[in-house]
């Protein structure tokens, strides 16, 4: 495993979606992960009650279904309580977004959850006292409209650049079906944007 991969950054991406998956509640506990890389949600997860089936495309992972979102996939219907895809869906071309996410609607039966790469100039300013146990954060943010290439050369596209502002990735998770139940960034982190659909 690349040592630069898991950075300290990451590791804040990896206690949120550990977060989100426990905030659905009780109910939910058969995942299926979409792009598992080095299985670090799975291993996060599976010690706490929790299911996950694994998705991936590299044979090489040993996932537990090889997956092709670029293909016309078939998932088993209504059989896993959340689909996560924690960035993932910028490595395949915006024209298979909407398409991969009614796929993900089928197979779920509530929760569709993923993260995407938002391309932004940010400043956040943190403030924590000893008194206060929960830190507070100012965040300034501006995406960067103007710029049309990804950060990393192994993604299509990214929130924020030129041709891909919010409101077209949310426009497109509205005409899935999918309903937005909840979006948020965290500070520390903001390059990772969350978003929780419901159906």
């Amino acid at each position: 495993m690349d040592r630069e991969y898991i950075t300290k950054h990451r590791m804040v991406t990896y206690y949120n979606q550990v977060r989100i998956i426990k905030s659905l509640g009780k109910s939910v506990t058969n995942i299926l992960e979409i792009g598992i890389l080095n299985s670090i949600f799975a291993h996060l997860m599976s010690p706490n009650g929790y299911q996950v089936t694994t998705a991936d495309i590299n044979p090489d992972l040993k996932p537990d279904i090889l997956l092709n979102l670029m293909t016309d996939f078939e998932l088993p219907k209504d059989t896993f309580d959340v689909i996560v895809a924690f960035q993932v869906l910028e490595h395949i071309p915006y024209d298979f977004f909407e398409k991969v996410l009614i796929k993900f609607s089928e197979a779920s039966k509530k929760y569709v959850v993923i993260s995407l790469p938002y391309q932004s100039i940010f400043m956040t300013l943190q403030f924590h006292a000893s008194f206060a146990w929960t830190p507070k954060y100012l965040k300034l943010e501006i995406p960067k409209f103007w710029h049309s290439t990804p950060l990393s050369e192994e993604h299509y596209w990214e929130i924020g650049l030129k041709g891909y502002p919010k409101k077209r990735i949310l426009k497109s998770i509205e005409t899935t079906g999918l309903k937005l139940k909840r979006q948020f960034q965290d500070p520390y982190y903001p390059y990772h944007y969350f978003f929780v659909l419901e159906k």
